[in-house]
């Protein structure tokens, strides 16, 4: 018991120094968990809604130096819109929702001051932002949806 507990705890050591860590997700998946997050955001919005997912964001590089980026593979953006009716109201929403979300989800100021009803939220594992924002888009009132992955790795099809 001893040797194997031994074992263990050196091989831990050693992966630890040479820093070697598990496989990184693929992008499918980041992309799977952060849609599954924008559709329970979604799911809690009250009716009448209309959601609509923009699926025309490409992946975006874990690498790039504007973002200061060093890891390997690419995030995915997932933008969704809400649309509510006029007379829903979008600031009481957003005010109670972190509690709706549960414990692993903390609220994050971005400390940017806007003049309209915005809450930003990070989970730490498996890493993930999210931002809901009220918004008008196309004339009609909606919560904006915007969720950010962890980094993931494309395949071969899949790039650029």
């Amino acid at each position: 018991m001893r040797r194997t507990f031994l074992t263990f705890v050196v091989t831990i050591g050693v992966l630890s120094i040479c820093g070697c860590s598990p496989a990184a997700p693929s992008y499918d998946d980041v992309r799977a968990e952060t849609d599954a997050v924008l559709q329970s955001v979604a799911d809690l919005v009250p009716e009448p809604k209309e959601v609509v997912p923009n699926d025309s964001i490409e992946p975006y590089s874990c690498s790039d130096p504007l973002l200061s980026g060093r890891k390997k593979g690419s995030f995915y953006t997932g933008q969704w819109a809400v649309f509510v009716d006029d007379d829903f109201d979008v600031r009481e929403f957003l005010e109670k929702f972190p509690a709706a979300l549960g414990d692993e989800w903390h609220e994050d100021d971005l400390r940017v001051p806007v003049n309209f009803a915005q809450i930003h939220l990070v989970r730490d594992a498996p890493r993930m932002t999210l931002t809901l924002e009220e918004a008008t888009i196309d004339g009609r009132k909606a919560i904006d949806l915007l969720a950010i992955s962890r980094c993931g790795t494309l395949s071969e099809d899949q790039r650029p």
